[in-house]
């Protein structure tokens, strides 16, 4: 066939869109078996127009083609006879050779097959399985389908469902209603051949072409030469139709928009594996958002836990002060002269009226929040351990590539690993007490006095009073030295201020470096979650570019489909 201008700019523009699919959809999950017609359907894009011939067993299929083609080459019988598809194609003289991977390959010097080639199926309900299965993978290539139903038993449930397989494959259909001779009436025709023309119409939801005939009346006619008899055959009808509906524009147009809905329907099935395949990632990446946002919370919440438990030691510090004002000033009073130089008597005294018990509270609170951080640790990395055990139990193995799965389960399997190693460090932490490592690091820096071996509260209180001893001691020597009431009054608020500015001091360096020994440790242990999700992030973030990229790319092709169409 000779093509027009235009029809060589469609035909170009099918085969590239279809090639450029057939590339695309390559790159995708899709089974190789979904992408095999389109395949099928390149190679035989040049080929003439290809009528494909289907129906259930004892349907009168290879009857029907030997009447058709004016030959007796077909075996007819009415078991499934057919085993093999059968390509008729024009030849000079006729051959016949088996195609190892199909079939057989007939050559009929027919005018018809000069640009329409055929091919018999064998019957889709027969108890041989390889039937029905070699009948579905030859229907990618058929420019139109000729589906044989038995005038005795029309239109069956299995035929319906046969015909609606066909009609996913976009194939234009034309059902054809052998053996109408076993009617009794010409209204009971008529009856059968409206049946099955609402059926199919309804079921297909496109207007159907129904022809009745006889394969055994025109088997007559051709051997009588009888023209009356053909027509009342229903071959007459069949035949005009192919001459005149299916001539070489309207083959044409067939064949391409066959091709285009080949294509039209891998492009789909690429689009919503595509669509599975990034709302599986999004999930991931969900997981991902979520363990991080969680540590972010995390840190904000225990950063507020610090805060507060600051403010907490801060207001013991600000006790200790006021309870040391207290005692300057009843120890400055002109009846406790003779005390003020009572060094060990004055350190119980001390420790008795104004540190009390409450450097131990000091030592009680952080060590709650050692806990208290250790704990919502311990919390916060078995949920994440879970989140990640249920994410990995909830994979299909559908969505996504095997080497994509392999990758995936391995990061996922890492940073499983990652947290359970927190896990078990922060257990072994709590159970030897070595979180109170940071209490003890925070008070040696800001007090610079080793506290590991008589604890917090011990080591403060010896701190308060020795501040308070050494004031003592710097009071009592100019006392000596210059004794006079006049300066009691200015010796006890001279007291007072020193301790409250030595207190103050180690106060904020005690709690500048608890805050930021506990800051640091919770930041630390947040950053080593970021580093456990980080490359599962990097895995879903470029997976989830790469499908968005091939579904705008599977969006364009079924757009230049669309628009091919249109031209069509």
């Amino acid at each position: 066939m000779k093509y027009s201008e235009k029809q060589k700019r469609i035909f170009d523009s099918v085969r590239n869109s279809l090639t450029d699919l057939l590339s695309a959809a390559s790159q995708t999950n899709i089974p190789v078996d979904q992408i095999y017609p389109l395949k099928e359907t390149l190679k035989a894009l040049e080929d003439k127009f290809l009528i494909v011939v289907v129906g259930e067993f004892n349907a009168g299929k290879s009857s029907f083609v030997n009447v058709l083609l004016d030959t007796e080459l077909l075996e007819e019988g009415v078991t499934p006879t057919t085993a093999n598809i059968q390509l008729i194609r024009y030849g000079e003289d006729t051959h016949v050779s088996l195609i190892e991977d199909w079939g057989v390959s007939i050559q009929l010097p027919s005018p018809l097959l000069e640009s329409i080639s055929f091919v018999d199926t064998p019957g889709t309900n027969t108890i041989i399985t390889e039937h029905e299965i070699l009948t579905k993978w030859f229907l990618p290539k058929a420019d139109l389908v000729i589906f044989l139903s038995s005038a005795d038993r029309p239109y069956s449930e299995s035929e319906n469902k046969f015909l609606l397989n066909i009609k996913e494959w976009g194939k234009k259909i034309i059902i054809v209603l052998n053996k109408i001779d076993l009617m009794q009436t010409h209204q009971e025709t008529e009856r059968v051949i409206s049946f099955v023309k609402e059926n199919a119409d309804r079921q297909l939801k496109s207007d159907v072409a129904v022809f009745a005939l006889s394969s055994k009346m025109a088997k007559q006619a051709r051997k009588e030469s009888s023209e009356e008899l053909w027509v009342q055959s229903g071959f007459y009808l069949l035949e005009k139709y192919i001459q005149e509906k299916l001539d070489e524009t309207a083959r044409f147009q067939l064949k391409m928009e066959s091709s285009l809905n080949i294509g039209e329907r891998l492009a789909d099935q690429c689009s919503d594996l595509l669509s599975n395949e990034l709302k599986f990632y999004q999930e991931d990446q969900e997981l991902a958002s979520s363990i991080q946002n969680q540590v972010q919370i995390y840190q904000k919440d225990m950063q507020k836990e610090i805060d507060r438990s600051m403010k907490e030691i801060d207001s013991i510090f600000s006790e200790i002060k006021k309870q040391g004002s207290d005692y300057f000033e009843n120890l400055f009073r002109v009846k406790n002269l003779p005390n003020i130089m009572k060094k060990e008597k004055n350190q119980i005294a001390f420790q008795e009226q104004v540190l009390k018990n409450l450097p131990t509270e000091i030592e009680r609170k952080t060590t709650e929040m050692v806990e208290m951080i250790y704990l919502q640790q311990q919390q916060m990395t078995q949920s994440f351990r879970k989140q990640i055990e249920m994410r990995k139990t909830q994979f299909t193995g559908t969505e996504i590539s095997s080497r994509d799965q392999i990758e995936r389960s391995s990061l996922l399997q890492k940073m499983q690993a990652s947290i359970d190693e927190m896990l078990e460090k922060m257990e072994h932490d709590m159970a030897a007490n070595i979180g109170m490592k940071h209490i003890q690091t925070a008070v040696t820096t800001a007090l610079a006095i080793e506290v590991s071996a008589i604890g917090i509260g011990a080591a403060l209180t010896l701190i308060a009073t020795t501040v308070a001893a050494d004031i003592l001691s710097i009071v009592a020597a100019f006392w000596i030295g210059i004794a006079g009431f006049l300066v009691l009054p200015y010796y006890r608020k001279k007291s007072q201020k020193e301790f409250e500015n030595q207190i103050t001091d180690i106060k904020l360096r005690l709690t500048d470096s608890l805050s930021r020994e506990f800051t640091s440790e919770i930041n630390s242990q947040a950053d080593h979650l970021d580093k456990a999700i980080e490359p599962f992030q990097r895995f879903v973030q470029s997976a989830i570019q790469r499908v968005q990229g091939q579904m705008q790319q599977m969006t364009a092709i079924l757009k230049q489909i669309s628009e091919i169409k249109t031209d069509l």
